[in-house]
């Protein structure tokens, strides 16, 4: 699907540079470097050359590449200029350009929607290459660039393609049903379907490790105060982040921070020490503490351990985790006051068995982060991503495989051969479920949305 206008942007970060990119595309993209009384010497070339400002001047010493459609990102002719990246040299090139019949700036994600609509990737592809640019991490490159190569969008089009055969062997079941059609038609069927809910079964049961990789974690570092909490922090990110102080309550809101945690985005959230207190806004912190804390993935409950009563303040903390939990007893070089906190704590929370993991250490000592970083590694679910398997990395692809496998589980009690025209609707549910995921159906209200989130010029 070709565009009627000719859309351009910059494609690389504002602000002072050495190189910019401008890219150009649409029908009207092979024209722009005459704007700049440049011609280019031919197709998928780069060409070396000087463009003239409005005024007759030298604008700057450029090159420019072209692509004619449909090979190219876009399936559109593209014109790319790599310009210097002065200010007052890419806003002479954006005026220029935007003073001209039929050039438009693009809005976010344009450029790669153009390419979705021309079929140069699929809805999954596209999200793919969001998350490679948004990539904070080594595992999270690899996901992206592993979705973008149709690690998820490959298999799904084979299963959607598999109910659709199904479909039409229940339409001949339906149609021909005074026919007699060969004995294994309904055993094909049903063995096939077996397998497409095995395989979506395996798809569903990962864990949500690909929306773990995408999003990352959370850990809340809570405690009372003067514990070692912002210690803690500022030892995992290697920089001084909170302040440490001996005065009591210097955090009064959450510090959010991140960190690299074996590939995994672990966002840090440093908390207010936890005490009875008559300051409101010290009270506010406590509240938005336990707020923050019970949201978070992991609990990082930090304590001194040279206090008494130190158990006991673990165990009331303890009730605040909603996932894993790492109990730091710090202060271990002070004289530790031993303490069974194993048998202060519940045996269960939120339903389910509470196995904390403990480290005893002195936040002062020279390892004391790598420990900590060591244990939370421990505690990140097993992410072996290898690139071959179709992982979910958003909630809509999560929503649209539950859907599926539902269609096609409740086709499983209805009777094949007496019940096939309702077997046949669930087999089509499914099938379109499927599609939503590349984008096949029904897209247009996903569309805005997925590319929404990229920058500009791509």
């Amino acid at each position: 699907m070709q565009s009627s206008s000719t859309i351009f942007a910059i494609a690389t970060p504002p602000g002072r540079s050495a190189l910019a990119v401008i890219r150009i595309s649409g029908p009207q993209a092979h024209t722009a470097p005459s704007l700049f009384s440049v011609k280019m010497a031919g197709d998928r070339r780069a060409c070396r050359a000087s463009l003239k400002a409005s005024d007759g001047s030298v604008l700057d010493d450029v090159i420019i590449i072209s692509f004619s459609a449909p090979a190219s990102a876009t399936g559109e002719d593209i014109i790319e200029i790599h310009c210097h990246g002065s200010q007052a040299v890419i806003s002479e090139i954006l005026d220029i350009l935007s003073a001209t019949p039929g050039f438009c700036v693009a809005v976010a994600g344009e450029f790669t929607r153009r390419g979705l609509e021309n079929g140069k990737m699929d809805i999954t592809q596209a999200e793919g290459l969001a998350d490679l640019i948004d990539a904070e991490t080594s595992l999270q490159r690899r996901q992206a660039a592993a979705q973008m190569q149709g690690t998820l969008s490959k298999p799904v089009l084979a299963w959607r393609q598999d109910i659709i055969e199904l479909s039409a062997l229940l339409e001949a079941l339906i149609d021909f049903a005074d026919e007699e059609l060969p004995p294994e038609t309904v055993a094909h069927i049903t063995s096939k379907r077996q397998l497409l809910l095995d395989n979506l079964r395996d798809v569903l049961d990962h864990g949500r490790r690909g929306e773990i990789i995408r999003n990352g974690l959370t850990a809340a570092l809570v405690g009372p105060v003067n514990a070692g909490k912002s210690t803690a922090l500022n030892l995992l990110t290697g920089r001084s982040v909170a302040i440490v102080s001996h005065h009591a309550g210097t955090t009064r809101d959450v510090l959010e921070t991140k960190i690299d945690i074996s590939g995994i985005p672990l966002t840090l959230l440093d908390t207010a020490g936890v005490r009875e207190t008559r300051d409101e806004i010290e009270g506010e912190g406590i509240r938005r503490a336990e707020e923050r804390a019970r949201d978070a993935d992991i609990l990082m409950i930090i304590v001194d351990g040279s206090r008494a009563g130190w158990s006991q303040t673990v165990s009331e903390l303890v009730q605040w985790a909603a996932g894993d939990c790492l109990i730091i007893v710090n202060k271990a070089d002070m004289g530790l006051i031993p303490e069974n906190i194993l048998e202060k704590l519940p045996e269960k929370l939120s339903g389910k068995h509470l196995d904390p993991h403990i480290i005893y250490i002195s936040l002062q000592e020279q390892d004391a982060g790598a420990k900590i970083e060591a244990q939370l590694s421990e505690m990140v679910p097993s992410l072996n991503l290898d690139g071959s398997s179709a992982l979910i990395t958003r909630a809509r692809h999560r929503a649209a495989f539950t859907a599926a496998f539902g269609h096609l589980s409740d086709s499983v009690p209805l009777n094949m051969e007496t019940e096939s025209e309702l077997v046949a609707e669930e087999f089509r549910a499914a099938a379109v479920a499927l599609g939503r995921i590349t984008g096949h159906v029904d897209v247009e209200d996903v569309l805005d949305h997925v590319f929404s989130r990229f920058c500009i010029g791509k």
